[in-house]
């Protein structure tokens, strides 16, 4: 009777272990899943494989953590395996709500993380190295476009500052909260234990030489905007995360950064026409209006400014932005000779004496109702 048992015990066992497609193999190596006879790790390089259900490779096997549930119902919480169907030979790393890369003894320092209910960043809390960056700029994913106004004045409002990291803050701010990580662990235990265990004591030196590194990271000077500076005058360049600290996204600043180029590139070139014209009006030469210039005579090219010229004539230039503006002629004795309307943002008015008489006269440049520039002139008879 007895033999009858222990017989039918080894049968059970021997048909769960066919069920369940769970074996160890002589060196200690693990199989799991849908298995064949041969080695399927000629090399016994893995401690365990699983195997999946999907054709002769027996592909799409996972490893999942707790519950799994329906596709269909949103189940498919927590599991790392082989990527969608077929032989793809790419990892799947998958958490339903998110997932979380940490570090330290206790695993309770977050390196990067992505948690859909704190925004749709993947967040890293330490430096990136990388061989470039390409950012997604479609057209087609962007609605309400429209042109940066005043891009040179939004620039001229954010100061930039060199600084460095306190490395307390950024420990601090890698840390999660504390209540929804596990309590099973005493930490009086564990740091006794620590103490009596060689190697938990050279992990605590590792650990020191990686804090010791990260210290003199953040120490080193770095160049930079403030958040809170910049949330003053481009609040959409600013975000604040659940904990409070603001980050910027400096890619931004590019935009702004190219449109005032633009901006000062045409200033310049309307200053460029406006000397070739003030050249050849006034009858000058680049070196006379450099003079002219040097000694204050023309302190800002595209202000508005008289020019003096052969005879009763004179020439000017006009800002960018005006609106009307007139050239007056007054005698000695303050009466108004000529009120002439100015059309051109640069040119030269000529006059002659027959128009004005001989003598000594005012010209006043007025510019939207005020009088922004004046020059005396002698007029002789020719």
């Amino acid at each position: 009777m007895k033999r009858s048992h222990l017989l039918l015990c080894l049968f059970v066992l021997y048909g769960l272990g066919v069920q369940a497609q769970l074996r160890v193999l002589p060196n200690g190596r693990v199989q799991a899943g849908s298995l064949k006879d041969n080695n399927e790790d000629l090399g016994n390089a893995t401690s365990m494989q699983i195997f999946g259900k999907n054709g002769e490779m027996r592909t799409e096997s996972k490893l999942s953590f707790g519950d799994f549930g329906h596709y269909d119902n949103q189940g498919w919480n927590v599991f790392v395996g082989e990527y969608k169907g077929g032989d793809t030979d790419q990892l799947w790393l998958h958490g339903k709500l998110g997932i979380y890369l940490t570090t330290s003894g206790r695993a309770n320092s977050e390196i990067a993380y992505y948690n859909p209910l704190k925004g749709s960043s993947f967040v890293f809390n330490t430096n990136l190295w990388v061989n470039g960056v390409t950012i997604t700029s479609d057209a087609r994913l962007k609605e309400n476009v429209r042109p940066l106004s005043n891009p040179l004045d939004l620039l001229s409002r954010v100061s930039g500052v060199s600084y460095n990291y306190s490395f307390a803050e950024i420990q601090k701010n890698r840390k999660p909260d504390e209540s929804g990580l596990s309590a099973s662990v005493n930490e009086t235990q564990v740091s006794a234990d620590a103490g009596s265990s060689a190697k938990d004591a050279e992990y605590q030196k590792i650990q020191a030489e990686i804090d010791s590194r990260e210290a003199q990271d953040a120490a080193r000077t770095r160049i930079g905007f403030l958040a809170q500076d910049v949330q003053k005058v481009l609040p959409e360049l600013v975000q604040t995360d659940d904990k409070g600290v603001m980050s910027i996204d400096y890619i931004g600043f590019i935009p702004l950064i190219v449109e005032s180029i633009k901006q000062m590139q045409a200033t310049i070139e309307e200053q460029r026409k406006q000397i070739e014209a003030l050249l050849s009006m006034a009858g000058g030469t680049e070196a006379d209006l450099r003079s002219a210039v040097s000694t204050g005579e023309a302190d800002a090219l595209g202000e508005a400014k008289l020019y003096d010229a052969p005879g009763a004539s004179v020439a000017y230039v006009l800002p960018a932005d005006y609106s009307a503006a007139h050239l007056q002629v007054y005698d000695i004795a303050g009466k108004l000779l000529k009120n002439l309307k100015l059309d051109n943002s640069a040119g030269r008015v000529d006059l002659n004496g027959g128009e004005t008489g001989y003598g000594a006269f005012i010209y006043a440049l007025v510019v939207d109702g005020r009088k922004r520039d004046t020059l005396k002139k002698f007029i002789n008879r020719q």
